[in-house]
């Protein structure tokens, strides 16, 4: 069930625009100029973000802030720029807030606020069962002859630079570059992040394989400018009221658990009835 925005969190909203000079911060430049800009990747990482058929944005992370900006009661305005410049126009003005898969780290905790993580990804090793060298399994797929595919310049990458001496680690521009080298077996295994091993694996069980336990975990957290206390203690509040009544994990379940969202997204065709329709791969 859905609970409208609670009293609690309205009258934070109703002390803010009452008592908060206009130099307050991020919250109350928002509040007097009626909108909410938030930066998201123009990037596409399926499903954090995405295009749909219109050629709007869609996506969990679009999800998430529509709700944050509704219980503001401001309109949306997404602003796109490559996902390394979002903090970067955070602190200089040209957003409001960061919503957009961004990993806390203390590095960038230098730079902004953070609020209370809202999202976690696993970074797993993926594999074709069908062509891994002899010893691959037992040895971590770290033996001579292992392929591993990654996106690079990503966490994955720098995973798989730490913890792979003798597997062969090639790097791609982009997510449908790797998925493409692996499937028509290019590499034998990829590093990818949730929800992909399960996707993978549930194209063809008796190929691929996903390992048990992650390769590297991260936490994903709103990022506001720093001296917007008041709008990290709101987004706090979002965050709590929303997984308290299960709204925030139905989004998680709608964009990670399942594919209902697939026929939506730009250049996915349904397969025809005798595949399977559970193959997120045929998506960019």
């Amino acid at each position: 069930m859905k609970f409208p925005v609670s009293l609690a969190v309205a009258a934070l909203i109703s002390v803010a625009v009452s008592n908060a000079p206009v130099s307050a911060g991020t919250m109350q430049d928002a509040l007097s100029r009626g909108t909410l800009r938030v930066g998201i990747a123009e990037e596409n990482f399926v499903p954090w973000l995405a295009n749909d058929k219109s050629g709007g944005r869609m996506g969990f992370e679009i999800d998430v802030a529509t709700s944050v900006a509704d219980a503001l009661q401001l309109t949306p305005e997404f602003v796109e720029m490559p996902f390394d410049q979002l903090l970067r126009g955070l602190t200089i003005g040209q957003l409001d807030v960061v919503i957009s898969g961004m990993s806390v780290s203390a590095d960038r905790a230098r730079e902004v606020l953070f609020t209370a993580p809202y999202s976690s990804t696993d970074f797993s090793v993926v594999v074709d069962k069908t062509a891994l060298p002899e010893g691959a399994e037992d040895n971590g797929f770290d033996v001579e002859g292992m392929k591993l595919g990654v996106a690079g310049d990503t966490l994955a990458d720098f995973a798989a630079s730490s913890e792979f001496q003798l597997a062969e680690v090639t790097r791609y521009d982009n997510n449908g570059d790797l998925r493409d080298a692996f499937l028509e077996g290019d590499v034998q295994g990829v590093i990818v992040p949730t929800p992909y091993p399960e996707f993978i694996v549930s194209r063809d069980p008796e190929r691929f394989a996903a390992e048990a336990e992650p390769l590297v975990s991260t936490l994903q957290a709103m990022a506001v400018r720093p001296g917007s206390e008041r709008f990290v203690n709101f987004l706090n509040a979002w965050l709590m009221e929303n997984t308290a009544n299960g709204t925030l994990g139905d989004m998680r379940s709608h964009w990670f658990q399942s594919l209902d969202w697939l026929d939506q997204l730009e250049g996915y065709d349904a397969p025809p009835a005798s595949e399977d329709e559970d193959a997120p791969a045929a998506a960019e």
